[in-house]
């Protein structure tokens, strides 16, 4: 028919490719994040392989890909999951700080195994601005107070070492979850640090993987413009496989975040 101009087929192809990119860059800018699981810090809530989505409207709006918030919502509260880009600098500058101390003192500094070079981490809140954390005989308080945890069972540990994880539910403000330790109950050795005031704009965050998370006992606190957001749901969750193929862990589709 006349006065009706019909694309080519690769101009349409470019502008849907187009447009799906354009999509996708201004859903992960704005609203979502996928992160992927690279170790075993947070079991047995996380488990490494697992892939998840991160709401990054939960806390506020930033400018995309800046640590500016544009407006805020929310703050972190305790007991959530989070990932945050961590805080290298002040990491650096904590851990010198806590070897000069211990030196100092006579005293042997906190190993920190730690890859400064990592960009993003995962961990769950536990201290929020002016609370004071401590771990005591095997115990985590919060300003003074014991943080509710049961004992709930012994197995073996899901990284196949062979190793004897003790699992604790442990209750953090609204949230309740469960923690690995692996050492037995009663011994402290190791558990134990602080007392430490969190400061303002700061978060104090811990593994739940207790005896296997560099987290902020070792390495200090995240700054609140470092948390990227929340972390929901676990859309894809992958096992090594003993050949070297991974296997799917179809238990674990669809599951929320705790």
């Amino acid at each position: 028919m006349a006065g009706i101009s019909v694309k080519p087929a690769w101009q349409e192809y470019a502008e849907t490719v187009g447009l799906a990119i354009l999509c996708a860059l201004v859903l992960r800018a704005f609203f979502f994040e996928a992160f992927k699981i690279p170790s075993g810090s947070m079991e047995p809530t996380l488990l490494k392989g697992d892939h998840l989505f991160v709401n990054k409207i939960r806390y506020g709006i930033r400018v995309p890909f800046t640590t500016t918030f544009l407006m805020r919502f929310a703050e972190p509260q305790r007991g959530e999951v989070v990932v945050f880009r961590f805080p290298s600098d002040e990491a650096r500058e904590h851990v010198r700080q806590k070897r000069e101390e211990a030196a100092a003192n006579g005293e042997k500094a906190v190993e920190c195994i730690l890859n400064f070079d990592e960009k993003d981490f995962i961990k769950r809140i536990v201290g929020l601005p002016g609370d004071v954390v401590e771990g005591r005989g095997g115990q985590l308080l919060v300003n003074g107070e014991p943080m509710s945890r049961t004992p709930i069972r012994r197995g073996p540990a899901p990284d196949r070492s062979g190793r004897t994880a003790y699992y604790y539910l442990e209750t953090l403000g609204e949230a309740t979850h469960q923690i690995r330790e692996d050492s037995p109950p009663g011994y402290d050795e190791g558990h134990d640090f602080g007392p430490v005031t969190v400061a303002e704009g700061h978060f104090f965050a811990m593994g739940d993987n207790r005896d296997n998370s560099a987290d902020s006992r070792c390495w200090g606190q995240v700054p609140l413009d470092n948390i990227k957001g929340r972390a929901m749901i676990i859309w894809l969750s992958l096992e090594d496989g003993q050949t070297g193929e991974p296997g799917i862990r179809w238990d674990r589709f669809g599951m929320p975040i705790e």
